[in-house]
């Protein structure tokens, strides 16, 4: 039981820590927030970047789980792998 309340108490933790970095549980935003900062770009520029690197791959209303991929491809292995 007590590790249960143990891992409840860290998602939640992450969770205000995560929107209190983005204002935003959606990772969509934490893409585009973390891409212009990357990039220097404001951040609408990255989101209409973000969404034609999208439309080339094929994806034309990105999901809470393509934006996770992308947004994780992003933070691991750099900006040149999200296009």
């Amino acid at each position: 039981m007590k590790y249960l309340l143990l891992i409840v108490g860290l998602l939640a933790a992450a969770s205000v820590a995560t929107y209190a970095r983005y204002e935003s549980l959606d990772p969509c935003v934490w893409l585009v927030h973390d891409a212009a900062r990357q990039s220097g770009l404001p951040p609408l520029a990255e989101e209409t970047r973000m969404r034609a690197a999208f439309l080339v791959r094929g994806i034309t209303e990105p999901d809470f789980y393509d934006c996770l991929d992308a947004w994780w491809r992003l933070r691991f292995e750099g900006a040149s792998k999200v296009d």
